[in-house]
């Protein structure tokens, strides 16, 4: 009678022991795969985050800058330049926005300079970014933040713009 005590005292042991196992494994599974479901939102809410902070950045400078004539799309090495001209003490200068090198660069000087791109200040991570005219007062921004996705928003402006190929 002894025996039989034993052996199911040793499958209580064997049950319980199992059960730990499978909670154990269980639980490695779902904190694996909560892992990378956390580091795949990180970086997409880091692309949305860039995406908007950059567009708003470029939208805003467009606002500030329209006035007739004072937006231009010019083209310097093979890069599309967003050119926004003031006049400061009847000096002509240009913000100038493009990507160079991986990132979204301005460069603010008079327009009589000839600057290289790598003059500018780098404000943030940008794949690529190009601009077109698509009528005389809307603007067509084409970015991708990543080599993935490429992204388009059309930007009105109250005044006429001017494209130049130089």
């Amino acid at each position: 009678m002894k025996k039989q005590t034993y052996q199911q005292h040793m499958i209580d042991i064997l049950f319980v022991l199992s059960l730990f196992c499978v909670f154990a494994v269980s639980s490695a599974l779902l904190i694996l795969f909560g892992a990378d479901i956390y580091k795949k939102t990180v970086q997409q809410m880091e692309n949305n985050y860039s995406s908007r902070t950059s567009i708003a950045y470029i939208t805003e400078k467009i606002r500030q800058s329209d006035i007739e004539h004072a937006i231009k799309i010019i083209s310097q090495d093979d890069t599309q330049i967003l050119m926004l001209t003031n006049i400061i003490n009847n000096v002509p200068y240009a913000t100038s926005l493009y990507e160079y090198d991986g990132y979204l660069y301005e460069l603010f000087a008079r327009t009589d300079l000839k600057l290289p791109l790598d003059a500018g200040q780098p404000i943030m991570g940008l794949h690529s970014l190009s601009f077109s005219q698509i009528e005389p007062n809307i603007l067509e921004i084409t970015f991708s933040i990543d080599n993935e996705s490429k992204q388009t928003i059309y930007v009105s402006t109250h005044s006429n713009m001017e494209v130049k190929h130089e």
